[in-house]
């Protein structure tokens, strides 16, 4: 029971300490935001591609607008990329890898990893990635 009781002081004395240091030193406390895709302005890219992004401070989620016969060149990424196909159908490429996917379906490229893409119908895709 003294443990607990010893526990449970030194959790409020850290917390209170916490509080005040924030207060005192004006470190702001990590807080949910929310946003709009349709705030930022989309890039639109050579192939007709649209890509609409959002970033917080260590990832960002990417919703591309992927017309037929759209594609990327060969390229990779300094983070690990996760990407949602949602609607229509794309051909994802990696070295000897091929896949044809469709709604539901989910790749998962890590860091470094070249890949590439072609969108077989119109599609759209989300994407999961680092900061950028």
């Amino acid at each position: 029971m003294r443990i607990l009781l010893f526990s449970l002081s030194v959790l409020i004395l850290l917390l209170s300490s916490s509080a005040a240091f924030s207060q005192a030193t004006g470190v702001s406390t990590p807080e949910m935001t929310m946003v709009n895709f349709n705030d930022g302005e989309p890039r639109v890219m050579a192939d007709g591609r649209i890509v609409h992004r959002v970033s917080a401070a260590t990832t960002g989620l990417v919703y591309v607008e992927w017309p037929e016969g759209s594609s990327t060149t060969p390229h990779n990424h300094a983070n690990e990329l996760v990407l949602a196909v949602v609607s229509g159908s794309l051909r994802a490429i990696s070295g000897d890898k091929e896949f044809i996917m469709e709604a539901g379906d989910v790749v998962i490229i890590p860091a470094w990893v070249e890949h590439s893409y072609t969108a077989l119908e119109d599609t759209l895709t989300y994407e999961a990635s680092g900061p950028g």
